[in-house]
């Protein structure tokens, strides 16, 4: 079971965690500790407490094989650390340095998959975390590359003070294709919340009051990847994922409360795709739906280790136009081809 441990270093103020460890990306000379001891970290995002995160080096080695020895650790104001499990061979050892620091090493998949996590039917404890510093207000879209927002809080002023349904909203952030945001808190008002011109990956950011849309996915490239982790949304009266460009969406370890859906295929844009989508380890809480998706287009959603309040639809699919008519349902639940999950996939709650 120790590789399933990692998610709690991904998205809590976890000091050390059992499993070998994954590349870390935020810190710069930093001194290295020994292996296996932990170091206190600067106050940053924290995911699954909500306090003030620690980091430092993880002690080594995954429960059902090993890692060649990690490297030193790189350090990150975040304070997120991110392991992954081992693969086929003894146990391995991690050492790490710096202060909120992501433990790097060489590690392959766990037996229990890629990046380790909590064992299947096992709910994770995901809480929004506490904003770090002053808040950060935004009067107009910041269109950003790679954007760490080192844990603030950022809301939305003058012509982005919206927080209701109206169309057409500016985002507060707005990414470059093949660009990132991680380690941020939206507030509200929110307006249009995120949009991705592209490829996009959002990492450990939290919507606390989703206005128009918490994210669009734009880009009619069918090579679009979208990854969405560490993440949650609330009060959501509508959706929190709009899917309106093309390509595939990947959507892991995600809390959602109070909302409409989580994740919608357009069902009337002018230009329509065939869009992926596959969702893992979501914890759904409300009387919402997880995913809707157009059967007109072949659009397809995978689901493993999903956590939904009883009598929550997993999966509904739709007749899909590009006239800008309201779609219609073409049916609720798995089918195989455009929703994809079985019994042991869905864990009520």
């Amino acid at each position: 079971m120790r590789q399933y441990l990692s998610l709690v270093c991904l998205l809590g103020s976890i000091v050390a965690c059992s499993g070998s460890a994954s590349p870390g990306d935020d810190g710069e000379n930093d001194p290295p500790a020994s292996a296996g001891t932990a170091s206190t970290g600067a106050a940053g995002m924290p995911t699954a407490t909500g306090g003030a995160a620690t980091g430092g080096a993880a002690t080594g080695g995954a429960a059902t094989g090993g890692a060649a020895t990690g490297t030193a650790g790189a350090s990150s104001t975040a304070g997120s650390n991110a392991t992954s499990g081992g693969s086929n061979g003894s146990a391995g050892t991690a050492t790490g340095s710096g202060s909120g620091g992501k433990p790097s090493g060489t590690a392959g998949a766990s037996t229990a998959g890629a990046g380790g996590g909590p064992a299947k039917g096992t709910m994770p404890t995901f809480k929004f975390p506490t904003p770090v510093g002053a808040d950060q207000k935004l009067s107009a879209t910041k269109d950003v590359t790679d954007f760490d927002g080192k844990g603030a809080r950022f809301i939305g002023t003058g012509d982005l003070g919206g927080t209701g349904q109206d169309e057409g909203q500016g985002p507060l952030f707005s990414i470059k294709a093949g660009g990132s945001l991680k380690n941020v808190i939206l507030g509200a008002p929110a307006a249009d919340g995120v949009h991705c011109e592209g490829s996009c990956t959002i990492d450990n950011v939290w919507w606390e009051d989703v206005g128009e849309d918490a994210i669009t996915l734009l880009g009619n490239s069918a090579s679009n990847v979208y990854r969405i982790s560490n993440s949650g949304a609330r009060k959501a009266a509508d959706k929190v994922i709009q899917h309106n460009g093309g390509g595939t969406l990947y959507v892991k370890n995600f809390l959602v409360e109070s909302f409409g859906k989580l994740y919608r295929s357009c069902g009337n844009c002018s230009t329509q795709n065939q869009r992926k989508s596959e969702f893992d380890t979501i914890v759904a809480n409300g009387s919402g739906e997880i995913a809707g998706v157009n059967a007109t287009y072949k659009d397809s959603a995978k689901f493993t280790n999903i956590f939904a309040a009883t009598g929550m639809k997993i999966c509904e699919r739709y007749n899909a136009n590009n006239t800008g008519a309201e779609p219609t349902s073409a049916g609720v639940g798995a089918d195989g081809t455009y929703c994809i999950y079985s019994a042991s996939d869905i864990f009520w709650h």
